[in-house]
């Protein structure tokens, strides 16, 4: 059985690191081991809970930071991310 390994660059839009620059330290750590998780495995790791949005110019994808909060992102290149919006529910 072959090993994938996945390391992906995940670069922040603006205003999503002044978002995250805001957050209390307890809502930033819940995004920071996300982001981690993700950078790490990818966006198929099942407690990131992944969802595909069609649009018409390309794929925008959101994935989970915990139970109420999500980060939005798109494919910018083969290994890189770019996570443009944060937000709770």
């Amino acid at each position: 059985m072959q090993v994938q390994i996945v390391k992906l660059r995940l670069i922040f839009a603006a205003k999503v690191q002044k978002q995250l620059d805001d957050l209390s330290p307890k809502d930033r750590k819940q995004y920071d081991k996300a982001f981690e998780i993700f950078a790490n495995n990818g966006p198929a790791y099942p407690s990131l809970r992944t969802h595909r949005y069609r649009c018409k110019s390309e794929d925008i994808w959101s994935s989970s930071a915990s139970m109420a909060k999500r980060f939005y992102w798109c494919y910018v290149e083969h290994e890189s991310i770019l996570v443009t919006r944060i937000d709770s529910h």
